[in-house]
C-alpha cells in the first residue's frame, strides 16, 4: 500500500487577508514555483495569472510575490507564465464558479500542464491560471469531483489522480491551517492519503454531504465569547445555522443577527464598502490586553441533543489584517462577514487555525477536532481505501472476533464433554456400589430397613442434580458462540431412576397390612 503525502507547511506568512502559510507546487517546464493554500471547494491546481499583478500594481514583481509566487530564471514573478511553459496546452477560457454564491467573481484560463507536489509528478494535469483579486493566493483542490471542460475533455481530481497513480492510500487528507500566534509560529499542516495525529485531538465525526458543493457541512450549535466588553454571552439565540468548512476564504460567514452581537461584544465597525468589520488600533490594543475567548459548539446535525465537539478560538485566532487590493493600506479588520442567505453561510480558515480536519472521501466521513499544541512531531496515520479494507478482509479470512468466538466454543465444549463423561462414569460406579449393597442386605433378613438421613456423599448427589435444567440455565449455556451445545445435553446423561443410597418412597399401606397380619397370627394361636 503506498504511503501518505505529508507537506510541510513552507513557514512563510503571507495573504492580503491574514497572515497564513502555504505549500509549494511546481508547474510546467520549466517549473514555475507558487505557495498556494488548500480548497476544499476546487479540484485542481489554481494559480495567479502574471497578467492581473502587471495591470493592477506597479511593481508587479512584489505583487507576485505577495501571491505566493516564487522568482522564475532568477528574476521577481507576476504570477503564472503559461507562454513560459513549453508543456502548456491551452483549453479555454471559463468564468469561476468557486464562491461565486459570496460574489467572488472572475475568469481563467485552464489548461493541461506537468504539476509537481513534494516528490510526485502528474503530466498533462488540469491547472487554472486566473485572473481575480477574489483570490489572491493560488488553491490546491481537495475536492474528489472530476474535471470536465467538455465532452472530449475530462480529468480525474488532484486526489483522485494521486490515488490511481499509486502515490497515496486513498482519497483522503488531513488539514490544519497553522497558528501564527502560537509558539514560534506554527505552520500548515497538509497530509494527503493520512492524517496527523500529533495535531488532532478527540474527534466528532460527521457524514459527508452529499451535495459537494457543501461537502464538509457542521451545525453551529452556540458560539459563547467570554471576557469581552459585555463580558460572557452566547451569540447565537435561535438561529439555525448549517455552514461548510471552506478553506478558500479567512472569514466566518453568518446570519447579520449573530454578527451584530459580535459587533457589539467586540465593539467593531462594520466598512460598507467592503463588507467587513473593523477596529480602530485603540480598540484592537484594547482586545488584546483583555484577551477575549470564542467557544464555537460544533454538531453533526441542528439536534443540540446529538453529537458535538468544542472548538476554542482566542482573539489572536481573529486579529487580522488586510491589504490591497481590499483595503490601499493596511487595515485592522475582524474575519467575520455578514451572509444575505443560508446558502452563504460558512466557516473559513480563521477556524481552521485551532481545528484539524480529516476527511475520507472513501468512508463518505470526515472528523472535525480541537487542535493539540503540545506536541508537533508529526504523526503520519495513512488512511487505507475501500478497495483495499474489502481484499484486507478477504485475504485475512474470518475476523478476529469469530476467530475469538470459536476457540472460546472449542474451550467450552470440550470442558462440558469431560464433566458428561464424568458422570456416566459415576453412575457406573454408583451402580455397582448399589448392587454389592443388595447382596448383603439379602442376607441379614432379620434388619429391618429404617430411614436414615442422607449421607455426605448422597447430599453432593443431590447437588449434581441441580445443574441447569430448562428452568435454569446458566451463563455458560447462553454463550452464543456454542450454539450447538445445551444444558440437555448433558442433563440426559444424569441418572433416571433414584440416586443409590437413598430410600425409596416409604409406604405406609404396607406396614399397616403387615401389623393386621401378625394379630392375626397371635389370635390363632
Amino acid at each position: 500500500m503506498a504511503k501518505p503525502l505529508s507537506l510541510a507547511g513552507s513557514g512563510r506568512w503571507y495573504g492580503n487577508d491574514g497572515s497564513w502559510t502555504g505549500f509549494s507546487v511546481q508547474v510546467g517546464t520549466p517549473p514555475q514555483t507558487f505557495e498556494v493554500f488548500p480548497s476544499f471547494q476546487s479540484q485542481n491546481v489554481w494559480l495567479p495569472i502574471g497578467e492581473e499583478c502587471s495591470r493592477i500594481q506597479a511593481d508587479a514583481g512584489a505583487c507576485g510575490s505577495s501571491r505566493g509566487a516564487a522568482p522564475f530564471q532568477q528574476s521577481p514573478s507576476p504570477g503564472f507564465q503559461p507562454n513560459m511553459s513549453s508543456s502548456w496546452q491551452a483549453i479555454n477560457l471559463f468564468e469561476l464558479g468557486l464562491e461565486k454564491v459570496r460574489g467572488i467573481t472572475g475568469n481563467g484560463f485552464v489548461g493541461l500542464d506537468d504539476v509537481k507536489v513534494g516528490n510526485i509528478s502528474l503530466d498533462k494535469f488540469p491547472v487554472t491560471a486566473y485572473a481575480s483579486p477574489g483570490f489572491w493566493v493560488g488553491q490546491l483542490g481537495l475536492l474528489p469531483l472530476s474535471i470536465n471542460y467538455s465532452t472530449t475533455v475530462n480529468s480525474p481530481s488532484f486526489l483522485v489522480a494521486l490515488r490511481d497513480g499509486g502515490h497515496i492510500p486513498s482519497v483522503a487528507y488531513g488539514y490544519q491551517a497553522g497558528a501564527p500566534y502560537r509558539g514560534t509560529k506554527v505552520p500548515a499542516s497538509l497530509v494527503l492519503g493520512g492524517y496527523d495525529s500529533s495535531r488532532a485531538s478527540k474527534p466528532l465525526t460527521v457524514n459527508i454531504n452529499t451535495d459537494m458543493s457543501r461537502a464538509l457541512t457542521v451545525s453551529i450549535h452556540d458560539i459563547v465569547a467570554t471576557g469581552t466588553l459585555n463580558g460572557t454571552l452566547s451569540l447565537v439565540n435561535s438561529e439555525r445555522i448549517l455552514a461548510p468548512l471552506d478553506s478558500s476564504i479567512p472569514e466566518l460567514w453568518l446570519p447579520k443577527s449573530v454578527c451584530d452581537r459580535f459587533e457589539s461584544a467586540f465593539g467593531l465597525q462594520y466598512h460598507e464598502g467592503s463588507g467587513r468589520y473593523l477596529l480602530s488600533d485603540a480598540q484592537r490594543d484594547r482586545l488584546r490586553s483583555m484577551n477575549p475567548v470564542v467557544t464555537m459548539t460544533i454538531g453533526s446535525d441542528t439536534s443540540i441533543s446529538g453529537n458535538s465537539t468544542i472548538i476554542q478560538l482566542p482573539y489572536a485566532a481573529f486579529d487580522l489584517q488586510a491589504g490591497f487590493p481590499i483595503f490601499v493600506n493596511e487595515t485592522n479588520y475582524f474575519p467575520i462577514r455578514r451572509a444575505d442567505n443560508d446558502s452563504q453561510y460558512a466557516i473559513g480558515r480563521a477556524f481552521l487555525q485551532e481545528a484539524y480536519i480529516g476527511v475520507d472521501f472513501e468512508s463518505g466521513t470526515f472528523n472535525v477536532s480541537a487542535a493539540k499544541w503540545d506536541k508537533l512531531d508529526p504523526e503520519i496515520i495513512p488512511i487505507a481505501s475501500s478497495e483495499s479494507k474489502a481484499a484486507a478482509e478477504k485475504k485475512g479470512g474470518l475476523p478476529t472476533g469469530a476467530i475469538a468466538g470459536i476457540v472460546v466454543g472449542c474451550v467450552v465444549g470440550v470442558a462440558l464433554l469431560g464433566v458428561c463423561a464424568w458422570l456416566v462414569m459415576r453412575k457406573r460406579k454408583r451402580k455397582n456400589i448399589t448392587q454389592h449393597d443388595a447382596v448383603e442386605t439379602a442376607a441379614n433378613e432379620k434388619i429391618r430397613y429404617e430411614m436414615q438421613p442422607p449421607s455426605e456423599l448422597e447430599s453432593n448427589a443431590l447437588r449434581v442434580a441441580e445443574l441447569p435444567g430448562k428452568q435454569g440455565k446458566s451463563e455458560l449455556y447462553e454463550s452464543r458462540a456454542v450454539p450447538e451445545l445445551s444444558s440437555r445435553d448433558c442433563i440426559h446423561e444424569m441418572p433416571a431412576e433414584p440416586v443409590p443410597g437413598l430410600p425409596a418412597k416409604h409406604d405406609e399401606g404396607a406396614d399397616q397390612n403387615e401389623a393386621d397380619e401378625r394379630k392375626q397370627e397371635r389370635r390363632s394361636q
